[in-house]
């Protein structure tokens, strides 16, 4: 496994467009102020080795150098081996409502905003249980599949948003098939739990009947309702004038998206599991977990990489060539050396 030492040395590649840039307009100048001087005409009369070729072969050559020193300071790691362990946790599917109904802002900043922050809270809390992600609206996929890198995880949930699922509705009944054959072999996991995270909107009766086959195998389900049962409007971006619109429905009326809390009540009840609904003080995540932590835990074999090496030398050692070359190419016409060995005949 290859890693980066220092990540953050890799933002001064970023400059190497603005040495083009400067340089560009260096030589530009630098052209005006010899005609200036000098006759277009007669240019190659009194100055017969100036190369603006050569000039640009020897920036070039030092960006590349500059490319690898940059890499060689960030200090490129190999992985030489491999640790196996067995761990003891909780496995947890999340299923994210990302359905429009989500943008409403009765949840401050808004409904889904608040989910992924009060995720994020959770994977800070998460030991060495197992977590896995799937996005439903319409149509359910599975974002991040059950994993104990809680690095990646954050990942994941932060590139969440609605236009991720084009075809909308709430597709709750789907989610949690999905999120169930995410955990894998049934009977080695004692302690399988699903967070369902939604308004309840355009719900589906088929979302009780999958709710009651899931706990039939064991897993906990337990949901949270995001918004508030008055409702609130559903924002839209109007990217003409910059302005904030709402949703409006076919008769041109203002559409209001309303927490429905009986569907997301029925499957908890059948899932074994709570109902909570969050607020603008609390998202209950943190009750839920309380919960699941209290389960029988699950045994895994946990894979991690140790004992990686530093390979910086190897980008080094190709920076100091292209620097050796760069020294060698004259910035000048040369007859001897680099018409015969870089640039033929000119």
């Amino acid at each position: 496994m290859i890693r980066i030492e220092h990540v953050e040395i890799l933002y001064f590649l970023l400059l190497i467009p603005f040495f083009l840039i400067i340089h560009y307009f260096y030589l530009k100048k630098k052209k005006a102020r010899l005609r200036s001087f000098i006759d277009k005409g007669l240019i190659n009369i009194i100055v017969p080795d100036l190369s603006y070729g050569k000039q640009w072969t020897k920036f070039i050559l030092l960006n590349i150098a500059y490319f690898f020193i940059i890499i060689a300071i960030a200090n490129p790691q190999i992985g030489t081996s491999v640790e196996k362990t067995e761990r003891k946790g909780a496995d947890l599917m999340v299923c994210l409502d990302i359905s429009n109904s989500m943008l409403a802002e009765d949840i401050k900043p808004n409904r889904i905003s608040r989910a992924k922050q009060s995720l994020n809270h959770l994977i800070d809390q998460l030991r060495d249980d197992r977590i896995g992600i799937v996005v439903f609206a319409g149509s359910a996929y599975v974002q991040l599949p059950i994993t104990n890198d809680y690095g990646t995880a954050k990942t994941f949930i932060d590139l969440i948003d609605p236009s991720m699922i084009s075809n909308q509705g709430t597709a709750i009944g789907e989610a949690l098939r999905k999120a169930n054959e995410s955990f894998g072999e049934k009977n080695t996991n004692k302690s399988r739990s699903i967070i369902l995270i939604s308004d309840g909107e355009d719900n589906e009766e088929e979302a009780i009947v999958v709710a009651k086959k899931i706990a039939k195998e064991g897993v906990i389900i337990n949901t949270i309702g995001f918004g508030l049962p008055e409702g609130a409007l559903i924002p839209v971006a109007n990217k003409g004038h910059g302005k904030i619109e709402y949703k409006k429905d076919a008769n041109g009326s203002y559409v209001i998206t309303k927490l429905n809390e009986d569907i997301l009540k029925n499957i908890a009840s059948v899932g074994s599991g709570v109902y909570l609904r969050a607020n603008n003080a609390s998202v209950g995540l943190d009750n839920i977990l309380a919960r699941i932590n209290k389960m029988e835990k699950n045994e895994y074999e946990a894979i991690a990489y140790k004992d990686y090496e530093s390979r910086f030398y190897i980008f080094a050692f190709i920076a100091l060539i292209f620097l050796i070359i760069e020294f060698l190419v004259f910035e000048k016409k040369n007859k001897y050396i680099n018409r015969k060995f870089f640039f033929g005949n000119e």
